[in-house]
């Protein structure tokens, strides 16, 4: 293995407790300083920790190398300690920040070292978000397999009774003669709530896991190398349907109607429980009751002013530029073309930078997140932190992301029904696959 393949290898390791990162100056003996600002070590054993006077072996540590401190001041402004969400605007910004300087690393001695110089100072939920977004799109590190999400922050996943009871055995029982633990059906409600019948798939580790790192691969703000991708406004809009189908067969088979749309001005009538930990943030995810009602937003905290009308004011807009078939921009009308008008629809509903008119069109996808996952304390006068629909690992527990994103679907749906039946030439290439597959099935 080549020295940069080591490298990007030993990148790896930030992922392990990044709320706890190890670091080592250069100087075996020296004390231990965490403000060191370029040239140190990372230790890959947790045994030397609280421990500066302490020898280890040169084969214990990672070189680092010693490189200019970058410029991470607005990453560094989340506080350390709070919860991050993609959806939150301020967030964002911290996060296409940190993005941009792991990827203008010019090589990947120069990431591994803005990493760990930047682990040390920034949000833990924050760096793990940005690291992942930089190894998956920086052409150097291609072939680092992405640790699981699930292994960095288990709690964002699983019940923390449940992890202290995984701790309790680990730390009783030899490796292979534990018994399994099962995470039990009725573990975040009863039968008395209709809605958890569904609870298998909204809890599911995998699809939320799926759901987090699709918001790697296509983040809505960054350079325009990571986020200008080929369909990329169309692919949110077929990624939520399909999840949207999905859940709704899921819901036949238990004999529970099809999802019903959000209304911005009724009670939801579905609460949740989440009986999640953060333990970065040291709070529970908050609950939210049965019939709670969505209230303007008011967070000063969290760089959030948002109010309902607001997003029915985006949500007309969006609709009106549907049945014009065309969107504006400035005194221009951009038409909204069967080649392209999902796309630009995609881009525009989740407001990512490639928005064609952000200023007039809003935020609605992700604002209609925030405002969701703040309906238990809008003013902030208990300072309770976000629910579960704010954190895109989380958000798909929750049954009202189903009712949100029916009524997303929806606005796509509206403009498909604008759009000209296909031609019999359009749909040639098609006709002969069936034909042949038919033909096929035959011969067997």
């Amino acid at each position: 293995m080549t020295q940069s393949n080591t490298q990007a290898r030993n990148l790896l390791y930030l992922f392990d407790k990044p709320a706890q990162p190890i670091f080592r100056p250069k100087g075996l003996n020296s004390q231990v300083n965490f403000e060191v600002p370029a040239s140190f070590y990372i230790d890959r054993y947790k045994s030397v920790i609280n421990q500066p006077q302490t020898r280890f072996n040169i084969q214990d540590v990672i070189p680092v190398k010693e490189i200019s401190p970058p410029n991470i001041l607005i990453a560094e402004s989340l506080d350390k300690r709070s919860n991050f969400s993609v959806f939150n605007s301020f967030h964002s910004e911290c996060a296409t920040n940190l993005i941009k300087a792991f990827m203008d690393a010019k090589n990947v001695d120069d990431f591994l070292s803005t990493c760990v110089y930047a682990q040390q100072r920034v949000n833990p939920y924050l760096f793990i978000y940005a690291l992942s977004v930089a190894i998956l799109h920086r052409k150097d590190t291609k072939n680092v397999p992405l640790p699981s999400h699930v292994c960095s922050f288990p709690e964002l996943y699983i019940d923390g009774t449940i992890l202290s009871r995984v701790r309790e055995v680990g730390s009783i029982f030899e490796p292979g003669t534990q018994e399994p633990i099962e995470i039990p059906m009725n573990l975040t409600a009863s039968d008395l709530d209709v809605e958890h019948r569904l609870a298998y798939f909204r809890e599911d580790i995998g699809i939320n896991l799926h759901h987090w790192h699709w918001h790697l691969i296509y983040p809505t703000s960054g350079s325009m190398e990571i986020v200008n991708k080929d369909r990329r406004g169309e692919l949110f809009y077929y990624m939520h349907q399909q999840i949207i189908a999905r859940y709704n067969i899921e819901r036949f088979s238990n004999y529970l109607p099809r999802v019903g749309k959000f209304h911005f001005y009724q009670p939801i009538p579905e609460g949740y429980f989440p009986k999640l930990d953060s333990i970065i943030a040291s709070r529970v995810y908050p609950a939210r009751q049965a019939n709670t009602v969505l209230l303007d937003i008011n967070r000063e905290a969290d760089q959030l002013f948002v109010r309902v009308d607001e997003l029915v004011r985006w949500y007309d807009r969006i609709y009106e530029a549907i049945q014009r078939r065309s969107v504006l921009r400035g005194t221009d009308l951009i038409p909204l073309e069967e080649s392209n008008g999902i796309d630009i629809l995609g881009n525009l509903v989740e407001s990512s930078i490639l928005s064609i008119n952000r200023d007039f069109y809003g935020n609605l996808h992700n604002q209609g997140h925030n405002m969701l996952s703040f309906i238990h304390d809008p003013d902030n006068r208990h300072l309770e932190t976000y629910g579960v629909i704010g954190d895109n690992t989380t958000a798909m527990r929750d049954p009202v992301f189903y009712r949100w994103h029916t009524t997303i679907n929806d606005i796509f749906e509206e403009y498909k029904r604008t759009l000209t039946p296909y031609t019999v030439q359009q749909v040639k290439f098609l006709l002969l696959l069936l034909l042949l597959l038919l033909l096929l099935l035959l011969l067997l």
